[in-house]
């Protein structure tokens, strides 16, 4: 047997995101007129600029990461074990003693991280088992990463994270001469052993994920020989992949990536920094909370078009869901209209925009049917969900129907997340609008991506209690 299958995971403790066997106990406020609302940074592109920064001979400072969630903090944690080191820094750019109050978690204080480049050839064979936790993103962008490795390497994640399919990826690498081997009957961990010894072209289905396309643009600045990518299949997650080739060429890589062409190249980042937007996805659930709450939600940094990702349907769906974005300010003006949501490129939205459109005038949802391969099928998932909270939706060959001008119904017992953090946070949301006490499982699920999702509650008089999950 290899080494690496035999190396011990790292313990997870009980404030690990991917529990679910913790709850929530939510009080709602009975009055909330305003709700500040701080945006967590994007972990799409933070955990693209790490893999690049990693990359580079330079020493990087990456901006807005003081709420950093737990995908993000699980890039940085295996980019540790490939022997890149990375500083957490304070408002004032001064480096900061490492007191979290847990390993990996940075201090409090922290603004930016410095990330000391090794280079396109520096990275280091790790001595234990890579835990990309609930990242589906830092997960297939390690496996592309290690492909160049001479040596096995063992790679795992949470438990949504081995039940979800990584075929795609592993059919790639296995394309790239990458011999590829499972332990058990999970989809994790997996066993890489390479060095790659890329052909002239390989090919790519791009119709249930653009992670795959992403993993080879950020790994091909060591790619030993040019590599011509073929895509088939329809494209989702369009702008998430185009973001990649976006920043890759800013960073010194051909332009001919954005035609699948990959040659190598030495990572460049102007001026030894970048700053990371806020998470436009995130701005579904203060949108949810301005519906529920009937309270003004000042958003502290509303995300620019430039970097929503596909999120930018959200701006136009306020005014169909009764909604105004004044500036920063979201507030709740009418009922709303039925309206059509197109999410081929944004599917991470269907939970909360389909509780929107319960609470407004309805309709559907079209081309979110990949929402099936995230942390649970989110497809079914959120009709359930809705169904908790008395809120009636259906899912049919692609479409979810959702009738309009219904309302919250207070769930008689365990609301179930099914270990979905975008479930937990919607759940959290439609708890505000219910007027008796809602038990939410996940205590810890938004962690994930959100950490200040409970506390900003707490500030406007909610009273929210997490303890562990008694035995029946």
């Amino acid at each position: 047997m290899n080494r690496a299958w035999t190396t011990k995971r790292p313990t997870k403790t009980d404030d690990d995101a991917s529990t679910s066997a913790t709850v929530i106990k939510v009080q709602p406020s009975s009055s909330i007129e305003k709700i500040p609302w701080r945006l967590p940074p994007s972990k799409s592109h933070a955990i693209r600029w790490l893999a690049l920064a990693a990359q580079s001979n330079q020493d990087v400072v990456i901006h807005n990461l003081s709420q950093a969630g737990q995908d993000i903090l699980s890039m940085r944690r295996c980019l540790n074990q490939l022997g890149v080191r990375i500083t957490d820094l304070d408002q004032h750019g001064e480096p900061l003693a490492d007191k979290g109050k847990h390993p990996g978690q940075p201090p409090e204080g922290t603004e930016s991280w410095c990330v000391e480049g090794v280079g396109v050839h520096g990275l280091q064979l790790p001595s234990g088992v890579l835990d990309a936790g609930n990242s589906g993103t830092s997960l297939r962008i390690l496996m592309a990463l290690c492909a160049r490795f001479d040596a096995a390497i063992t790679i795992d994640g949470d438990a949504s994270l081995r039940s979800r399919n990584h075929d795609v990826m592993v059919g790639a690498l296995q394309q790239l001469g990458v011999r590829v081997s499972r332990s058990g009957a999970q989809n994790l961990p997996l066993c890489l052993e390479g060095p790659w010894t890329p052909p002239a072209s390989i090919s790519l289905d791009i119709s249930s994920s653009s992670q795959p396309t992403t993993a080879l643009c950020l790994a091909a600045c060591a790619l030993p020989v040019p590599l011509t990518v073929e895509d088939h299949g329809t494209g989702v997650s369009l702008r998430h992949s185009e973001l990649t080739k976006r920043i890759c060429e800013q960073t010194g890589a051909n332009p001919s990536i954005h035609n699948g062409e990959l040659t190598s190249w030495n990572p460049n980042i102007e001026n030894s920094s970048t700053v990371i937007p806020p998470d436009a996805s995130m701005l579904s659930f203060a949108l949810l909370a301005a519906k529920v709450s009937s309270a003004s939600v000042d958003i502290q940094h509303v995300p620019g078009i430039e970097d929503a990702l596909g999120h930018e349907v959200l701006f136009e769906l306020a005014q169909y869901v009764g909604l105004q974005i004044t500036g920063s300010i979201i507030n709740a003006v009418s009922k709303g209209q039925s309206t059509t949501v197109d999410l081929r490129h944004g599917n991470d939205l269907i939970t909360p925009v389909a509780a929107l459109l319960a609470l407004a005038g309805g309709g559907e949802i079209t081309g979110a049917e990949h929402a099936a391969y995230k942390e649970t099928d989110r497809t079914i998932g959120t009709v359930d969900l809705l169904k908790q909270f008395g809120l009636d939706a259906s899912y049919d060959q692609g479409r979810l129907l959702v009738p309009g001008g219904q309302e919250l119904v207070s769930p008689k017992g365990l609301v179930r997340t099914f270990g979905d953090h975008r479930m937990q946070m919607t759940a959290l949301v439609l708890a505000m609008g219910c007027k008796e006490e809602v038990i939410i499982e996940g205590a810890h699920l938004h962690r994930v991506a959100d950490p200040e999702a409970l506390e900003r509650w707490r500030l406007v008089g909610a009273e929210i209690e997490s303890f562990l999950q008694q035995p029946r």
